[in-house]
């Protein structure tokens, strides 16, 4: 009877050693079940990267199209005569600079000259223009073709060039340049595109 009542300390120490889930798991070769994915996340990270595409494309073609366009190159107008003095001599005539205002240059003939008259033969003008949207020289632009009278396009001369039946007007930037030519001129119409052309590229580089 006392050997019947003994415990079976075999048996409970093998039930004690019996390995757990985990390791029963491990054992047979096969590992613990992933966490299930969640399948809404992947149609939100999807959208996410595509939003992301799609606003750095329309970034560059903003780009492209002028659509960062800063205030403009010029934030004054430059000095009225000083500035065409390198380009006169395409004139094909000897003309006294003689300013007018703070942003006109009147171009005279010299008083020896036989054609003499107490008047500008040239003027020229600049306005400087400005916006609150930062697209000034879209602004200038408009500005530009706002004034001008059945005006026809003058290709190769600044940013944007336009002539009209008393002279003609260009663009550098922001900045609009007037060229007008008064009657009895003394100068050839291709003598003044070529001054103005001349004009505009060293506006350009300056």
């Amino acid at each position: 009877m006392q050997a019947e009542q003994q415990p079976q300390v075999g048996s409970v120490q093998a039930r004690n050693n019996q390995p757990g889930d985990a390791q029963v798991a491990y054992a047979t070769g096969s590992a613990p079940s992933a966490p299930r994915r969640r399948p809404w996340r992947r149609p939100f990270l999807m959208a996410a990267i595509v939003l992301a595409v799609l606003a750095a494309a329309a970034a560059v073609l903003t780009y492209v199209r002028g659509g960062f366009n800063d205030d403009g190159r010029f934030r004054a107008v430059p000095p009225p005569c000083a500035a065409l003095e390198p380009s006169v001599h395409l004139l094909g005539t000897t003309y006294t600079l003689q300013q007018a205002g703070s942003n006109n240059c009147q171009l005279m003939l010299p008083q020896n000259h036989p054609d003499y008259v107490a008047a500008p033969k040239i003027e020229v003008y600049y306005k400087i223009i400005t916006s609150p949207g930062k697209d000034a020289p879209d602004a200038a632009s408009r500005e530009l073709r706002r004034v001008m009278r059945e005006p026809r396009p003058l290709p190769g001369v600044g940013d944007e060039a336009y002539r009209w039946s008393g002279g003609l007007a260009l663009r550098v930037s922001n900045l609009v340049v007037g060229i007008v030519v008064y009657p009895r001129q003394a100068s050839t119409e291709g003598q003044i595109q070529a001054f103005a052309a001349d004009l505009a590229d060293r506006l350009g580089e300056s």
